[in-house]
């Protein structure tokens, strides 16, 4: 029989303004500044020292919940990033993902992705949440009372989720919020998406577990389809934010703003389902401010030289030894 928990202490956003949770916006296009633009979006919110200090035993609960690429799946340089951005801060990183029944197991996907080589290459433990031990967590939901979870996600010092934004054929949109579903098991999943009309509500529900200490977004490629899946559009953005319902409710309005006909096409966003029942337990908030940058225009569209720092470094010791 499973020990029987408790829900973690609500997490405390610190990136806020004005009472209000920030979502940072950053473009990225296509270069090789990933690390700039998520440190970029960090500095917007106030800086990941805020959220994560030297010492800090980080989960991170990235996507691979099935063996497709990137937006169903996370972004392998994206993961590295994250992973060598809190490394840098002094937090020692932990991975941790279950697969679905879809693309089931979950060492499976992870090969057909490529996954372990970067966690290797980043000396990153991971947790295949199927081999760890679970508990029993109660929670006061209209759609749950309780539900499985692994006990090291559960007993995190820190958590910092890495969702990608796009539609979803259940839950109408996967974002933040959604991410939570790989860290629940499969009869618990069953059990999610028995009722399609209750399927957000639940998703939303599962958040009252614990929340995490930061959100860092990719949102450079989605799907606009009623199924997830299909033709890819570009928002070309890096978001961050300490609020999941925040940085869903933006993402949203992102997708919603190509007009495609989808299971977002004709709900406002304040009425997701996902996002309604979050923000009624608390979760989080649909009043947010949005913080934004500028766009690295000369890397992406003047074709003006950008000099390698080390290059430079190189030359002034070649000079030096003339």
């Amino acid at each position: 029989m499973l020990e029987t928990v408790q829900p973690r202490p609500r997490t405390q956003n610190v990136y806020v303004k004005n009472g209000k949770p920030l979502v940072a916006k950053v473009p990225h296009y296509n270069g090789d500044y990933l690390r700039a633009s998520v440190e970029k979006s960090l500095e917007l919110l106030g800086g990941l020292e805020k959220s994560i200090q030297t010492g800090d035993k980080v989960m991170l609960k990235p996507n691979f919940n099935c063996s497709y690429a990137t937006p169903l799946s996370t972004n392998l340089d994206f993961l590295a990033t994250a992973i060598e951005v809190l490394q840098d801060a002094g937090a020692t990183v932990t991975v941790g993902e279950l697969s679905g029944r879809a693309d089931w197991p979950t060492e499976k996907v992870l090969q057909n992705l490529g996954v372990m080589p970067v966690l290797h290459r980043h000396n990153v433990q991971f947790i295949d949440f199927q081999y760890d031990q679970w508990v029993t967590l109660e929670v006061d939901g209209k759609e749950w009372k309780s539900f499985r979870v692994p006990r090291s996600i559960y007993e995190a010092n820190k958590r910092v989720y890495l969702p990608n934004m796009r539609t979803h054929s259940a839950g109408r949109y996967s974002g933040a919020l959604k991410l939570s579903v790989g860290y629940i098991d499969l009869d618990d999943r069953d059990y999610l998406h028995e009722d399609k009309n209750t399927v957000e509500a639940r998703i939303a529900e599962l958040n009252l577990a614990w929340q995490p200490n930061l959100v860092i977004m990719d949102a450079r490629r989605n799907t606009l389809g009623w199924h997830g899946r299909g033709n890819y559009v570009y928002s070309n953005l890096i978001m961050a934010s300490g609020d999941m319902v925040a940085i869903d409710a933006e993402g949203v309005k992102i997708l919603k703003s190509y007009g495609a006909e989808n299971r977002l096409t004709d709900v406002p966003v304040q009425e997701v389902g996902q996002l309604k029942a979050a923000a009624a337990h608390g979760i989080g908030s649909l009043d947010y401010e949005i913080v934004e940058s500028t766009p690295h225009l000369s890397t992406e569209q003047t074709g003006n030289e950008i000099t390698d720092p080390a290059l430079l470094a190189i030359a002034a010791d070649m000079n030096k030894a003339k």
